[in-house]
Parts: C-alpha cells; sequence; structure tokens
C-alpha cells in the first residue's frame, strides 16, 4: 500500500486522534470514505495517486484498509445505507410508483457491488497479509451476506413492488426494464415472504446461520498452517529446483504446504509412493472442523428448502438455472456417464498395468506378483503424467521450461485484446493490497472508451485465497461524476519467481487454468447496459463457466502455444514435435477424468438432495460408498474431499454440475464458430457482443441460439473429448 506520512500532533475536536497516537503506531487511521466528519488531516489515510497528467490512465475509486477500524466503519456506512435504501422504496406513496422511486433503488442498492465500500470493507479477508485484516473482512462479508438474505424478507419493500408491477406504466415497461421488475418479484417470492411470521423469522435465522459456516469453512481452508517434511531421497523424481526452494536448511528437510503449487508436483512426478500417499491422505484429512461444517450447512439448506416449499435444496437452487430441476441434471451426467464409463474401465486398467510395469522394474511389486497390484489414489496423478511422458512423449517437466510464468501472462492478454478488439494499459501506480499486484485499464480499441479495470494477484502466500478465481470487485453505475465502470480481480496460485530471481515456470495445467480464468474478467468487462451493475442480471450458475470453457480451447491450437511459449533459458518456442505430442495427448485417460468431474457433481447433488447426510460419519459414509463406484477410485480409509471442497460451501453448492453442463455449451459454441479460424476477428467480435455483452439480462439460451445460428447440442463436446470418435 501507499505509505502514509506520520505525524505526532493531536487536533481538538477530532474523534481518533487518541487512538492514532497510543495504538496505531503512528500510522494514520481511516479511509476518507468512512471516517467520522470531525476527522482531522492528520487521522486521515492518504487518497490514492491523483489520476495521471492528460493522457494517462484513470483509477479504480479504491482506498484500501489499513486496519479493522476501517473496515469495520465502511460496514456500518453500508449497513446504514442499505437500511435506509429499504425504508424509502417503502415509504413511496401509492400514488408515486414509478421505476425510478421502486426498481431502480432496489437495482442499486447499497450493500451490492455498485458501492465502493462493500468491496473495500470484504475483499482483503481472501487476500491480506494481516490476518486481523482479514477476519475484520470476513466478518463484513458475513454482515452482507446476511444483509443480502434481509433484503429478500422485506415485506413492505416487496408490496411496493408488487403494486407497480400491476401499474400501467410498469406492464407498458421495454423488455429490459421489465426484466428486472420480474427478476425482483421472483427474489421476493423465492424467499418465502408468504410464510407465517415464525416461518419467516426461522428463514432468516437459518441463512444467517448458513453465511457463517461457509465463512468459517473458508477461513480454516485459507489460513491452514499444516505442513508436511521430506527427505530429498522421499521426493525422488522432482526438481532439483523444486526441492531447494523448500529446503529448511537447519533440518535438512524438504517442507511442504498443502498449497497446490507444493503438493501437486509432488503427485505427478514423485517416484516415492509413500510420499504421494503421504501427501493424498493429509489433503483430504486436514482442515480440522470442516467436515463438521459441511454436515451442518447441509442440513441448514435443506431446513430452508423445506419451509419454502421445495422437495430439497437442489430442488430451490436449479429451478432459476438453465437445468431448471436436479432430475434433468441427473438425467444430464447419467447420459455423460454411460458413455464414459467403457473408456474410463479401460483407461483404469491401462493405468495400473502401468503401475505393475513400473513396480517391476524398481524392484517393488507386492506379493502376489503384477495382478495384485491396485491402483490407488494417489497412483493416478503420477502414473498419468508417466504415461504421457512414456506412450506420448509429453514431459510436463520439460515442456514448463517453455512456459516461463511471465510470458504466458503477457501472451494470454495480447491474445484476448486482438480477439475481443481491446486495448490493456498496465498502470505502475496505485493503491494496492501487496506489492506483487498489477493493475490493468481496459478500452475499446476502435473506440477508446473505458470499459473498466482489472487486477492480477497471482502468486501464493500465507492467508491468500487457495484456488484459482476471479472476484468481481465493483459494477457499472451511474453517478453525478459519470459512468462508474466495473473492476475485477484474479486471485491465483501460480508458482512465484524462485528466491534468486530466476521466472516461475508453469505446467500446461496451470497455462489454461490463466487462460480460463482470465476468460472470466472479459465476461465481466464486456458486458453491456446498465443492467448488468445488478444482482438481478446473474449468469445462471450453469452456463457463467461456458464463455472461459470455451476459450480453453486456444491453449491446444499450435500458433497459439507458440505465442505463449518462449524456453527459459534461450527463448525458443515450444517445438513443433512437443506442440503434436501436447494435442496428441489431449484426450488420453478422458474416461477416468471424465469420471471424477461426474463424481463431484453428482456428490453434491446428494449431499444437497432430499435426504442428506445429518453428520460427518454419515458424509464419510457416501463419500466411501459413492467413489469408487462413479469414479472407480477407492477412497481412502478417513480421507474425504468434502473437507476441502470449497466449492460446496459458496455459489456452487447443488451447482457444481454447471462446470460440465456449461463445457457441453462451449464446445459447441468453439465447433461452430471458432473451430476454423481461432482468429476470427468477425466471430471473436460476435462472441463479445452476442454472448458476453448481454451479461445475465434475458434467456441465455437465447443468446445462444442468435450467436450458434442453432439450439447448443451434446456431440460436439463428446468428440471433443474423444468420447464419439
Amino acid at each position: 500500500m501507499l505509505s502514509a506520512a506520520y505525524s505526532s500532533r493531536k487536533r481538538e475536536g477530532c474523534p481518533c486522534c487518541e487512538e492514532r497516537l497510543t495504538k496505531r503506531g503512528g500510522y494514520r487511521y481511516v479511509a476518507r470514505g468512512a471516517a467520522p466528519p470531525e476527522t482531522c488531516d492528520d487521522c486521515l489515510l492518504p487518497p490514492p495517486p491523483p489520476p495521471p497528467a492528460a493522457g494517462g490512465e484513470c483509477l479504480p475509486p479504491f482506498q484500501w484498509p489499513r486496519s479493522a477500524a476501517d473496515i469495520e466503519a465502511a460496514q456500518a456506512k453500508v449497513v446504514a445505507a442499505t437500511n435506509a435504501c429499504w425504508d424509502a422504496v417503502a415509504a413511496v406513496s401509492d400514488g408515486n410508483l414509478t421505476f425510478e422511486t421502486v426498481i431502480r433503488p432496489l437495482m442499486e442498492a447499497p450493500h451490492y457491488k455498485t458501492n465502493v465500500l462493500v468491496c473495500q470493507a470484504k475483499h482483503l479477508q481472501h487476500c491480506s497479509t494481516d490476518a486481523t485484516l482479514r477476519e475484520a473482512a470476513t466478518k463484513a462479508a458475513t454482515v452482507f451476506a446476511a444483509l443480502k438474505k434481509e433484503s429478500k424478507t422485506r415485506k413492505d419493500v416487496y408490496e411496493k413492488v408488487l403494486a407497480f408491477s400491476k401499474t400501467d406504466a410498469a406492464k407498458a415497461l421495454p423488455t429490459y426494464e421489465a426484466y428486472f421488475v420480474g427478476s425482483i418479484l421472483q427474489g421476493f417470492e423465492r424467499s418465502g415472504l408468504a410464510l407465517s411470521p415464525e416461518h419467516a423469522l426461522e428463514l432468516r435465522r437459518l441463512l444467517d446461520e448458513d453465511a457463517e459456516v461457509c465463512s468459517n469453512y473458508k477461513r480454516i481452508l485459507a489460513e491452514d498452517k499444516t505442513r508436511l517434511y521430506f527427505s530429498p531421497e522421499e521426493l525422488e523424481g522432482c526438481g532439483e529446483e523444486f526441492i531447494a526452494e523448500r529446503m529448511d536448511k537447519e533440518s535438512g528437510k524438504v517442507v511442504l504446504s498443502l498449497k497446490y503449487p507444493d503438493i501437486l508436483p509432488v503427485l505427478q512426478v514423485c517416484v516415492v509412493a509413500s510420499t504421494r500417499k503421504a501427501i493424498a491422505l493429509k489433503r483430504d484429512s486436514a482442515y480440522e472442523g470442516n467436515l463438521e461444517l459441511v454436515a451442518k450447512g447441509i442440513q441448514l439448506r435443506k431446513r430452508t428448502a423445506d419451509i419454502l416449499g421445495y422437495k430439497s435444496w437442489s430442488h430451490f437452487v436449479t429451478e432459476t438455472r438453465m437445468s431448471g430441476s436436479p432430475e434433468k441434471v441427473r438425467e444430464f451426467l447419467g447420459g455423460i456417464m454411460d458413455q464414459a464409463k467403457p473408456g474410463a474401465e479401460a483407461d483404469k486398467e491401462r493405468l495400473r498395468a502401468l503401475k505393475a510395469g513400473h513396480l517391476a522394474e524398481r524392484g517393488e511389486l507386492p506379493e502376489g506378483g503384477e495382478a495384485a497390484v491396485q491402483l490407488e489414489a494417489w497412483d493416478v496423478a503420477f502414473y498419468h503424467a508417466l504415461m504421457l511422458k512414456r506412450d506420448y512423449g509429453v514431459d510436463h517437466e520439460a515442456i514448463r521450461k517453455y512456459f516461463p510464468c511471465h510470458l504466458v501472462v503477457e501472451g494470454t492478454l495480447a491474445i484476448y485484446q486482438e480477439l475481443l478488439g481491446l486495448k490493456f494499459t498496465e498502470i505502475s501506480e496505485f493503491d494496492t493490497w501487496h506489492k506483487d499486484v498489477r493493475l490493468f485499464s481496459v478500452r475499446d480499441a476502435a473506440t477508446g472508451d473505458l470499459m473498466g479495470h482489472f487486477y492480477l494477484d497471482l502468486h501464493p502466500r500465507d492467508g491468500k485465497y487457495n484456488h484459482a478465481a476471479i472476484f468481481h470487485l465493483l459494477k457499472t453505475k451511474r453517478t453525478e461524476e459519470g459512468m462508474q465502470r466495473p473492476v475485477d480481480c484474479m486471485l491465483t496460485n501460480l508458482p512465484p519467481p524462485s528466491a534468486d530471481g530466476r521466472p516461475a515456470l508453469l505446467r500446461h495445467n496451470d497455462v489454461v487454468t490463466f487462460f480460463h480464468e482470465f476468460g472470466h474478467i472479459m465476461h465481466s468487462l464486456c458486458a453491456e447496459g446498465i443492467g448488468n451493475s445488478t444482482t438481478l442480471a446473474k449468469c445462471p450458475r450453469d452456463f457463467v463457466e461456458a464463455p472461459s470453457q470455451m476459450l480453453e480451447n486456444w491453449c491446444f491450437n499450435r500458433d497459439v502455444l507458440k505465442r505463449l511459449s518462449g524456453h527459459v533459458d534461450t527463448g525458443e518456442h515450444l517445438p513443433e514435435d512437443a506442440v503434436n505430442k501436447l494435442i496428441a495427448a489431449k484426450n488420453v485417460n478422458e474416461g477416468l477424468m471424465m469420471l471424477r468431474q461426474l463424481y463431484q457433481g453428482l456428490l453434491d447433488l446428494e449431499i444437497h438432495g432430499e435426504n442428506p447426510p445429518t453428520d460427518a460419519h454419515g458424509l464419510q459414509d457416501l463419500v466411501d460408498e459413492m467413489r469408487p463406484r462413479v469414479s472407480l477410485i477407492s477412497n481412502p480409509p478417513g480421507c474425504n474431499m468434502l473437507r476441502n471442497f470449497g466449492h460446496l460451501m459458496n455459489q456452487y453448492s447443488a451447482a457444481y454440475y454447471g462446470y460440465l453442463w456449461a463445457e457441453v455449451i462451449s464446445a459447441d459454441m468453439f465447433a461452430s464458430r471458432f473451430e476454423a479460424d481461432p482468429f476470427s476477428k468477425e466471430a471473436g467480435m460476435a462472441y463479445r457482443k452476442l454472448v458476453l455483452a448481454p451479461g445475465g439480462v434475458g434467456r441465455i439460451s437465447e443468446h445462444l441460439e442468435k450467436f450458434l445460428g442453432h439450439a447448443p447440442k451434446q456431440e460436439p463436446f463428446l468428440r471433443s473429448r474423444g468420447i464419439l470418435k
């Protein structure tokens, strides 16, 4: 963050000086937007850097908190403004019911991401190095989640919306505006405003408890301090640099956390089975308390669904998705499983045979010989990588030398600019939460109009969100100064540069992940229309991954692979032979990998179904039964992926199937419009305007048909995965 000048002066009448001088060590106390009116200049944080001179780039309007007090003050302002907004709508007289007095305020309610203070108060829970700030931001996020739920229980506000919806003015609204009237009404009705007072009170308690449970679950994941210690010999097969970077010189041990940059390489290349086993077992048995939180969360959601009149939480969730019902989802997943299972069984046997041969080479066969060898959970990634290397010539350790992180990032940004008609400009001076964060502005290449900003926070650190995701920090809004533009942030855990400054190297999977996640930023920043600033215009969860999944195809294109690659030592592009092998190996063991994805989606539906497990023991029994039946891989005793399956404790509960659902759509989009020419500017602009620009407004299926020229179909997906020849 930008430094704050120290002042030892105390100003009369300032409510902050005493605490600043006695408790804050001389640091300024509070952000300007959240300060009490009497606060003196010495107690205020400095504002963000001024806008650059003419021709430069403007900045996002954030002043990141320096203290828990900053967050608490911002939180209080959001709560007060939100309550005032609801009260104002509820007070509108029957003779003054209009779109502007009733609907517009609810579209831009102060507790949503159109409000700068919302992001400032809660975002640092995911990325601050300060545990105090993370805790305060987590509490703010919990308060905002409860506030969002409370907004759907205001019967007095609902009655005004309902009354307006029956007026001639409402019936005469254009389709675009009418969409939001219907969306607000549906939100109220799905929130149980027809319930009895007793049930309404219980519903509010359930929603608040669930928000707290999910928050605690995420905190346990983020703050995990588990460390595993191995000798260099126990990490045979791992690269020398990997070992050296993690070596504790005092003990002579290699120290690993449970974060992906530490464990994935070991699971893929470590020859020592006992090491892979130790990591796999610890990964699914750590995070103490999380399995109990999952059990509590699914019971809270089941009771919520019961009160609202739904058979299950999955029935409630899917009602507003493209799928429409869990029955349709099960039919969809079951159909793919029937197609994939024969190939998956063959994949498993090939990997098992490879393991048997490998153990024989090392003199490590069990009693009973090769026939007694079983493929275990900690074997799949290793023998998959070994098969790629031996049978297909794909050596991911060698290939990663062609993908320095900085080169992949710059190449990805260049491709997106070219494809979508955009221009990105990096900004060097800005307020930030960590020195590694980068900031870019986005403009339309043809008009020069500002479309928004995005942050990149790419490398792991303690306390940071430990997966890869996009956070939509700020949404479009009309203000007195003009249009407030959207701001997004990518948080990933790509490997950082080494201590000696050597560039971080990415596996091809990391390249795909970065390309995918950046597609979400484009979906947000390319959305058009004021309606996309609202929570009412969210894409259905079972579609939202489709645009990014479609763009993963570029990472298997010859020209793109060359543009994204450059050997860390020589600068040479990925050789043609390596490109051919990588493309040829794209669908190796795809049947088995597909069953793993189906297992995760079906597990999600099961725990959010009509008869979910009631405690942690029930969840363990369910995973022990489902994993081998669906994925064909046995579950190690005591292990349970629900301890770290964070998707199911956020917006993806009863919706994880959406990844596969969206992938079917994405395959059709690529095959229909881009397969012949991935760099077609005409297709790129059509994609931007017909798929990205509508955002969540209207029916997604209609937008897709305009872009595709036909209703989405499944065959391109099955062919792209090698399931249909």
